[in-house]
């Protein structure tokens, strides 16, 4: 299957990933055994999966291998600049983008391609909180009507040259709300699934299932009154 991204923001230039590139010039995290529960979310079903922030790409070239649909964005173009890691094996599954601004991933018809599952591992909090509405619009976009967004975050700070490149680092609970309010639960029976197999694991790991675009569930007015903010 082919992929064509259009979007007119290929690489995220305001960034500190991009600006300084450090995860994304060093990572590219493999688990196999995260492989193995993610079939068994979907009871054998090989999903297909769309990686946010796949660094060097070592995932989505590990699920590719084992029969799944996989692609992974990643917002700076250092890898395929240098031909880093899986760029240099899998190109075609890999893209770059600005996944806060809009884009457009098919397979020719123009039309969003619709994933099982988005991943995200230790990305969110490398995300401005104002841009929140348009990472989630993109993902929403990208995932199948009760899909899964699976990942993990880290709350500490990631400083480099003295540029913090968490640019929102948030307790789990603030964490629970905006996926609330931006039309994700979370499934704790999904996460006992996976147990300890996550591709990341730092300080919070979640499955989140997409259940529409409505604010549900906040239970922290303060929470609600700045989300409310981020989106009007």
């Amino acid at each position: 299957m082919k992929f064509i991204l259009d979007t007119d923001y290929p690489v995220a230039l305001d960034s500190p990933d991009h600006i300084e590139p450090r995860s994304t010039a060093r990572d590219n995290s493999v688990n196999l055994k995260f492989n193995v529960k993610l079939r068994q979310l979907f009871t054998g079903y090989k999903a297909s999966v769309l990686d946010f922030g796949c660094a060097g790409g070592g995932m989505v070239k590990s699920l590719i291998e084992e029969g799944h649909v996989v692609v992974g964005l990643e917002g700076s173009d250092y890898n395929p600049l240098h031909q880093r890691a899986e760029w240099a094996t899998i190109s075609e599954s890999l893209f770059t983008c600005d996944v806060t601004k809009p884009f457009i991933l098919h397979v020719g018809n123009g039309l969003p391609y619709q994933f099982d599952v988005v991943t995200a591992w230790e990305f969110f909090e490398h995300i401005r909180e104002e841009d929140m509405p348009g990472l989630f619009d993109n993902i929403r976009n990208h995932l199948k009507q009760g899909g899964l967004l699976i990942g993990s975050i880290c709350k500490s700070p990631s400083i480099w040259d003295k540029i913090d490149h968490h640019q929102t680092k948030m307790p789990w609970e603030w964490w629970e709300h905006l996926f609330n309010y931006m039309g994700f639960s979370r499934r704790p029976d999904f996460e006992a699934i996976i147990g300890k197999d996550w591709v990341r694991s730092v300080h919070f790991n979640f499955v989140m299932q997409e259940h529409g675009i409505a604010a549900y569930q906040i239970l922290n007015p303060k929470t609600a009154e700045r989300l409310d903010a981020l989106v009007a």
